[in-house]
């Protein structure tokens, strides 16, 4: 079987340019940052729409595409800025991540949180006060929107990494500095990540000294 070459500048594969990793050896540094549909209080998409096939759900805030409306213009592919929404070629239809709503209808944990191993993923509706969603980011407010300058006021937040990896000298000694610069969490997640970070770690120090954290036992789950 023969096998092509990729093309030394790539320009039209989903999400190439976010598929690289940043610095130099031995700081340089890799990772990922799991996404999904951020189901936007203002949502480009819905606007985007020539055929108002796209619609937010009142009870629960769920964006979702109207299949039966659809008629494959693919403005929301072109106008979402974190690129979820996808066009369909077999059934000439936009889809996207439809927020497991028949799940949430029947008081049920969305696929990606009761899947993830880690448990690392929260849900729960904002407004609820008793909600560990509504403590991470109304509460403690360190769960922060990807990217907040796009004005889409999305609804899946993220608390940024702590506890990331450090920098080391030419020889493999650590150094105590964050390898994922701060300047690169600002870009993802505004500029109040710096404050965000100083209170996990505080907690975290509290947490580690036997000390009560509301904040970390959320964490911990």
């Amino acid at each position: 079987h023969g096998r092509v070459r990729p093309s030394p500048t790539p320009k039209s594969a989903p999400n190439w340019d976010e598929d690289q990793g940043e610095g130099d050896y031995p700081n340089n540094h890799f990772y990922y940052l799991p996404r999904m549909c951020n189901h936007c209080a203002k949502p480009a998409c819905l606007e985007a729409c020539p055929n108002d096939a796209i619609y937010k759900r009142e009870q629960d805030g769920i964006v979702l595409i109207h299949l039966d409306k659809c008629k494959g213009a693919q403005s929301c592919v072109q106008s979402c800025p974190y690129a979820k929404p996808y066009f369909n070629p077999i059934s000439n239809k936009a889809n996207k991540c439809i927020g497991c709503f028949p799940r949430i209808e029947k008081g049920v944990a969305t696929a990606c949180v009761s899947q993830c191993v880690g448990r690392a993923m929260h849900v729960g509706f904002i407004e609820d006060t008793s909600s560990s969603v509504h403590k991470l980011v109304r509460q403690w407010k360190v769960a922060l929107p990807l990217h907040p300058e796009y004005g889409t006021e999305p609804n899946v937040f993220y608390v940024p990494p702590v506890l990331g990896p450090g920098m080391e000298d030419s020889v493999g000694n650590a150094i105590d500095k964050p390898k994922i610069p701060l300047e690169q969490l600002q870009g993802l997640f505004g500029a109040g990540v710096g404050d965000v970070l100083k209170l996990l770690k505080a907690e975290r120090e509290k947490k580690m000294k036997g000390q009560a954290s509301e904040l970390m036992d959320i964490l911990i789950g």
